[in-house]
């Protein structure tokens, strides 16, 4: 977790453990356009507010196989 100001921002592998995927299935939803890009730090790092997190995970919600119980 990276704190700036007021806002809390996360890393690619923080969001993605609180989405519940694995951080290349993020990188590569990111990088084909799947999900809008996040804003970055002064180093090119992806941050990841709450909004994106949510976000995200709508998204997760939609593309996933139900249960085949």
């Amino acid at each position: 977790m990276v704190t700036r100001g007021v806002a809390r921002t996360r890393t690619l592998k923080d969001a993605a453990a609180e989405i519940g995927v694995a951080p290349i299935t993020l990188k590569r939803w990111l990088l084909d356009g799947k999900v809008a890009e996040v804003a970055r730090d002064r180093n090119g790092w992806r941050l990841f507010t709450e909004a994106d997190v949510g976000r995200i995970k709508r998204y997760a919600l939609t593309i996933r196989e139900p249960d085949k119980s």
